[in-house]
């Protein structure tokens, strides 16, 4: 059996799904999966996820390119295509 997680958190009348969000966050990691947080309390895989559902549920065709998720994409995306062309050019 494993043992007893005792921190905290552990006697708050609050449910096991909640104590884990809040582990996670004081430990800077993605409330919903538990990868290292970019910023905030998420991934940012799971802050895409997030910023589509809303747009999605208050019916929102406009997208604002200045929020915080999508200046994290961008930065992935172009931090992701420098080690692509790095390791073509290794292999040329």
């Amino acid at each position: 059996m494993r043992k007893r997680i005792e921190d905290e958190f552990t006697h708050l009348r609050v449910s096991r799904q909640r104590k884990y969000q809040l582990r996670m966050q004081r430990e800077r990691r993605c409330t919903e999966c538990g990868e290292p947080a970019v910023q905030g309390s998420r991934c940012l895989k799971h802050l895409v996820k997030a910023r589509e559902r809303q747009r999605k549920k208050r019916g929102l065709k406009r997208r604002y390119h200045g929020t915080l998720s999508y200046k994290l994409e961008a930065a992935a995306r172009s931090k992701r295509l420098r080690i692509r062309s790095r390791s073509s050019a290794r292999r040329a």
